[in-house]
């Protein structure tokens, strides 16, 4: 899809709803296997340094070498002709290991910084990665939902309601007029709650072998095998990939239908300070997956912070703000 120019300033909610208005009425498909970013970051440095093709040889001396070293990546490089990788390979080349979601976009932020977490108090637009038809079968078979309000989601968060269920999403402040996006945060209510839940219940039935989910979940109507079965085992695949799968998604809808090409993430300590936030998110989040996907720390803010009034001086407030960038 081609890339589209809004020519805004900020992210207000009326913004928001014109970007959702251009991007939101078609149906998008997401495919991911496990490290299949890799492929998806050498077509980036190949489209930066305008080539079709690349010798194997300087892809591993280059910056992208340490993702040449995955099982995934390593094998499939072998197929290459006379050593040589084009752009058009990089799809042809995906394992077999796919697993598919619905990509949807919302909005999020009515100006409560308290409550909304964004940085310059301003609407975020939201891209929601939702599973699929095979894994919500296996869901309302296994757990048996009392009702569309599911027991491991939470509607209080930017999340598809009804029927389809969503795995995780992703924040972000956007500004056409710099080029730049923050992404503000990336999070999976389902597979913590899905996880936390079974932990419960494994922890009453430890002392009350007969309790049943049902006895403490009552939205659960699933029996305790079929419970244990769902979590560990159906949702085992989604674990392992949930994060740079969120991740890579939104890098592709910034690259080809934002059209933008600046990419910051906030640093664990800046963002929790910045977007105010109570308690300690998962520090992972805001240290390995962005030094993962190629992300530079950086002590430079994002241009449209630095000029919007409200966000300049939240960051003066902090001791050696740091934040992570990359270019796509």
């Amino acid at each position: 899809m081609q890339s589209t120019s809004f020519g805004l300033q900020q992210m207000k909610r009326e913004q928001v709803k014109e970007v959702l208005a251009c991007l939101d009425d078609e149906r998008r498909v997401f495919r991911y296997f496990r490290d299949r970013y890799c492929f998806d970051l050498m077509e980036f440095e190949m489209d930066r340094q305008g080539y079709e093709s690349i010798k194997v040889a300087e892809l591993k001396a280059g910056s992208l070498g340490r993702y040449l070293q995955k099982p995934v990546v390593a094998q499939a490089l072998k197929h290459c002709a006379n050593g040589l990788v084009s752009k058009q390979d990089l799809q042809t080349l995906w394992s077999k290991d796919l697993l598919p979601f619905y990509v949807s976009l919302s909005s999020w932020g009515e100006a409560d910084r308290g409550w909304d977490q964004t940085s310059r108090n301003q609407c975020n637009l939201v891209l929601q990665l939702n599973f699929d038809g095979k894994h919500d079968e296996q869901y309302r078979k296994l757990v048996k939902p009392d009702d569309d309000y599911g027991p491991f989601e939470y509607w209080g968060h930017p999340v598809q309601k009804g029927n389809r269920k969503t795995m995780s999403w992703i924040r972000m402040d956007i500004d056409f007029d710099t080029n730049e996006v923050l992404i503000e945060e990336i999070q999976s209510d389902w597979l913590r709650n899905a996880s936390s839940a079974l932990a419960c219940v494994k922890s009453r039935r430890a002392k009350k072998p007969s309790l049943k989910p049902r006895d403490v979940y009552g939205d659960i109507l699933g029996d305790f095998e079929d419970l244990e079965s769902y979590v560990e085992q159906t949702l085992a695949p989604y674990r392992k990939i949930w994060a740079e799968a969120s991740m890579l998604a939104a890098l592709r809808l910034i690259r080809d239908e934002l059209g933008l090409s600046t990419v910051y993430y906030h640093s664990f300590d800046t963002g929790k300070k910045l977007k105010d936030v109570c308690g300690a998110p998962p520090r992972s989040m805001y240290t390995q997956l962005p030094k993962q996907f190629g992300f530079e720390e950086t002590g430079d803010a994002p241009d449209f912070l630095v000029s919007d009034k409200f966000a300049r001086r939240c960051i003066k407030a902090i001791h050696n703000p740091r934040w992570f960038r990359r270019f796509v």
